[in-house]
């Protein structure tokens, strides 16, 4: 299983080599706990954009949580600078505890994100991702809203 999730990340950063690198993005996320994280977005055709993330949440004391995740997102142009873009993408999701118990999960996400662009160099998005993790039950769905800056 590890050799699979390493695979798929090699062949994701192969095809954002491959891309040009639009913007670094900062987001939050709000879900059963507090997150906050920065990700790029590389356009891989006219309306594929991928887009790498890692996410620290603030569990609490007793554990630290971790992602990183690989979305990929397909356009669609609602005019007035707003796009709309459902997504799907993978990743992995790490927690360690203070009695140093970690576990490594698989995740998978599916969901929808708007973005509406302000500036040439500035856009801001929301997004509603619901996320599958597995190995224990921690899914669910979450909110992250953030800004986009343009390299």
């Amino acid at each position: 299983m590890k050799k699979l999730i390493a695979s798929a990340l090699l062949v994701a950063s192969a095809a954002t080599a491959s891309a040009q690198i639009q913007t670094i993005d900062f987001k939050s996320s709000v879900r059963d706990n507090f997150g906050l994280g920065v990700g790029i977005t590389a356009d891989l055709t006219d309306n594929i954009e991928f887009s790498p993330s890692a996410s620290y949440y603030f569990a609490g004391n007793s554990i630290t949580n971790l992602q990183a995740e690989a979305d990929f997102h397909y356009k669609f142009d609602l005019g007035d600078d707003f796009t709309l873009f459902p997504l799907i993408g993978a990743g992995l999701d790490y927690d360690n505890t203070k009695d140093s118990h970690s576990d490594c999960n698989f995740l998978l996400n599916m969901g929808c994100g708007l973005k509406k662009q302000f500036t040439e160099t500035l856009a801001g998005f929301v997004e509603c991702k619901y996320q599958w993790i597995g190995g224990h039950g921690h899914d669910g769905a979450y909110l992250t809203a953030g800004v986009k800056l343009a390299l």
